[in-house]
């Protein structure tokens, strides 16, 4: 019996020495098993209303609203300006874990692409939520959200696969870089050179950390991030954006530095191209452009007489598209890599701009490049590479607006019939491993494209993209799930007011909806 009263007492004094136990700010014990949110229930208030973002399975949205008359004019109302502004009542961002008023946050820093973790500043906290263990950690204190900036630099940065996470946390107030194993839940600090970190990103692969570092470039004594001379709004809760002028920046010039996660030095350079898997793409003095493997080998992927620039890295295939330089006008587009070197018979107008490039899919097997295969640069078409097969087809009509596999969607304008009708839309699905005539999917005046994982939609109809499918129609949404659910708003409005709700992704008559 002595021996338990003794017992109960250190048990009693463990409990004393941890105190009470925290309240959650953003998972509340009750909802520790909710699953993702049913249809029928509303998220959001009976005010103005601005999608964000909403995860893949729809167990979270972020959303802005405006729910108090902050102008004084006697009523909560909301529109926007060409750059974006907002011109009424002020909005503020929201969080949404489950159906209700929300959480009202300061910024969202990151989204982890599965949608599991999120990075967000509120009461200058900067928070990690793991949406699915419904868990939270605190990353950093005394964080100053950046609500005024129309292009925030990135604070946080997360891998492809949703493991790593990168981002900037103060320390003696200066900021520092920090990976987290986001598993594991262990983190270190990562030495980014001397100079004020302004942005980190993480290279897609999780393997290498990219630091934009600036210093007193500009000799006014003190290191200042570059800001934007523009009428673009601020990113915060900006609306669509119709027009915006751009006047330059001030501030110093920053500078951008590598180094691999897993140890090696800090690079920097102007010969540094970008990461490729543990690699790293470099220019030598040749103009040849090598690869350095971890071990520091260097192996030659481009020659010296291509004179290349870098067009796209596909480290799934283990190659590069490149354009040589090699003749006044136009440059051939080709293929380079260890076991590859295949030009691809066309051409771009020198000197190569980014605009040549449109959209590449979403696992990097399609890039659409404006090129020629004649010459003169009046020549130029739509055309599409197969990263996987090796070779160029011609977008047959429209334009590419996503990819997946070797699935291509096209949307096309269309004449109107009648001399005074409209332009219409016609949507169509194309095989680009086959180069198969496109089939037909839709004709529909919805515009706009939603994704969530291997799924589409667009032009009223759920499309999924790996089969080539038509999964069903949908229309009046503001977001899609992988659960076959979009988002709608109760009671359809212009502008736009909440609140909202999963629903499924058939279309439903407005009368036909009910609260």
């Amino acid at each position: 019996m002595r021996l338990h009263l003794v017992l109960f007492a250190v048990m009693l004094s463990a409990c004393a020495a941890q105190g009470p136990a925290s309240r959650p700010t953003f998972f509340m014990p009750h909802a520790a098993a909710v699953t993702p949110s049913t249809p029928s229930e509303d998220y959001g208030t009976a005010h103005p209303f601005l999608l964000l973002d909403s995860a893949p399975d729809g167990r979270w949205i972020l959303a802005c609203q405006a729910r108090e008359d902050t102008n004084g004019d006697g009523r909560i109302e909301t529109v926007f300006g060409y750059h974006g502004n907002v011109v009424g009542d002020a909005l503020h961002p929201y969080l949404f874990l489950e159906p209700g008023a929300g959480i009202r946050i300061d910024e969202v820093l990151a989204v982890a692409p599965t949608g599991r973790f999120l990075v967000l500043v509120r009461d200058t906290t900067l928070w990690l939520l793991d949406v699915e263990a419904r868990e939270e950690k605190v990353l950093a204190s005394e964080v100053i959200p950046d609500t005024t900036s129309p292009q925030p630099p990135l604070r946080a940065s997360f891998s492809r696969d949703g493991l790593r996470l990168l981002y900037l946390r103060p320390e003696a107030g200066r900021p520092v870089a920090v990976v987290r194993d986001l598993l594991q839940g262990t983190e270190r600090v990562l030495d980014a050179g001397r100079g004020l970190i302004g942005q980190v990103l993480l290279d897609p692969s999780g393997q290498w950390a990219v630091f934009d570092v600036v210093e007193d470039t500009n000799s006014d004594g003190k290191e200042s991030w570059p800001q934007e001379d523009t009428t673009l709004a601020s990113a915060t809760c900006r609306g669509p954006v119709s027009s915006s002028s751009h006047f330059g920046w001030e501030g110093d010039t920053p500078v951008r530095r590598y180094r691999r996660l897993e140890g090696g030095p800090l690079l920097q350079g102007d010969d540094i191209l970008q990461p490729m898997g543990e690699g790293m793409l470099r220019r030598a003095p040749d103009r040849s452009i090598i690869l350095e493997h971890v071990d520091g080998r260097r192996e030659t992927w481009v020659p010296s007489s291509c004179n290349a620039t870098l067009v796209f890295a596909d480290a799934v295939h283990e190659q590069v598209v490149v354009v040589c330089e090699t003749q006044p006008e136009l440059g051939p587009v080709e293929l380079h890599g260890a076991r590859v070197h295949q030009p691809l018979g066309w051409r771009v107008s020198l000197p190569f701009s980014d605009r040549y490039v449109g959209l590449s899919g979403s696992d990097g097997r399609l890039l659409s490049l404006l090129a020629s295969s004649e010459p003169g640069p009046s020549k130029a078409v739509d055309t599409v590479i197969d990263l996987k097969q090796r070779t160029v087809r011609v977008v047959p009509f429209g334009d590419l607006v996503a990819s997946l596999g070797a699935h291509a969607l096209l949307q096309e304008r269309v004449k109107p019939v009648e001399p005074d009708g409209r332009w219409g839309e016609r949507l169509w699905l194309w095989n680009v491993e086959t180069g198969f005539p496109p089939n037909v999917l839709s004709e529909s005046p919805d515009s706009g494209l939603l994704r969530a994982g291997d799924t589409v939609l667009i032009m009223g109809k759920r499309i999924d993209l790996r089969t080539g499918k038509v999964l069903g129609e949908a229309s009046e949404a503001l977001a899609l799930d992988i659960q076959g659910r979009v988002l709608r708003p109760i009671e359809p409005s212009s502008p736009l007011s909440g609140p909202v709700r999963w629903e499924p992704a058939l279309k439903t008559h407005e009368s036909q909806r009910t609260r």
